[in-house]
């Protein structure tokens, strides 16, 4: 057994690699040990994954749909509470609800007297579509994306591990190689947004949390993608230009590629549903 991303021995890793963060709500979509070192798992974790997490709107995001950290712990939200000058204090979710934690005597009196009763939640903007830590994320979670759906083949570490036409988005993933990574960014729908199984008398409205697949276009591209929340991101594993997918959009009316089957894709993977 070899890492996917350094190609050293790791037949002695303890780590399991999840594709999404668990801090993102997945429990399901993990790699065998072994196929991402401890070391690279470690630094993905760190260098990568937990910048992306402290971005405002991923923060926000966990927040407003009360998504626990693998230490079962949700963001705090600022928030805004209207008096005279103005002062932020923090909104803490837990099991028991939402709490308003405040450090000003002055705005604890007045809300206690009834004289301030309104207060701002600031709408925390989406990820801008050029940025360097997203890319590198969707790159290793592209690839690792792909060793899951290969990883019950015979003969899947050598195939993921030695071939030479990943390696440009596998040394970009973990080592910043390589020049940016084009990935292309759109919300498909709304974040508050409920889906029911129309295959089911009984369903109950769920929410998505994350969802995946791979497509393959007519001149043999093959993209990941990812929906987190509403918003589909979609990197090409072998370089980094998105035309061919902005094409494939095109050609399809604009659908996503994670509600339409074809011959061309796989079939779609769901991730965790909501709770």
């Amino acid at each position: 057994m070899r890492c996917i991303f350094c190609k050293i021995n790791s037949i002695d890793t303890i780590s399991i690699e999840h594709v999404i963060p668990e801090s993102l709500g997945n429990k399901e979509h993990v790699l065998p040990k072994g196929a991402v070192c401890d070391k690279c798992n470690n630094y993905f974790a760190t260098k990568i994954e937990k910048e992306l997490l402290d971005f405002p709107y991923f923060k926000s995001l966990r927040h407003r749909n009360r998504i626990p950290s693998k230490k079962n712990r949700i963001p705090i939200e600022k928030a805004f509470i209207l008096h005279q000058k103005g002062d932020w204090v923090d909104l803490i979710v837990d099991k028991e609800g939402i709490s308003i934690s405040i450090d000003n005597p002055i705005v604890i009196d007045l809300i206690k007297s009834k004289k301030v009763n309104q207060m701002i939640v600031p709408i925390i903007p989406e990820p801008e579509k050029r940025n360097l830590i997203l890319s590198r994320f969707l790159a290793k979670t592209a690839l690792e994306y792909l060793t899951l759906r290969l990883c019950e083949c015979e003969g899947w570490n050598e195939e993921i591990v030695d071939k030479t036409e990943l390696d440009p988005i596998r040394n970009f993933a973990r080592f910043g190689i390589g020049s940016y990574w084009e990935y292309h960014q759109r919300r498909i729908y709304n974040e508050d947004a409920r889906f029911i199984d129309s295959t089911s008398k009984h369903s109950e409205p769920y929410e998505i949390l994350h969802e995946m697949d791979l497509l393959y276009t007519d001149n043999n591209i093959l993209y990941f993608i990812v929906d987190i929340m509403g918003i589909e991101y979609a990197i090409n594993l072998g370089e980094s230009e998105v035309s061919s997918y902005i094409h494939w959009l095109t050609e399809n009316n604009n659908k996503s590629p994670l509600y339409i089957v074809s011959e061309n894709q796989i079939k779609k993977d769901e991730g965790t549903s909501g709770y």
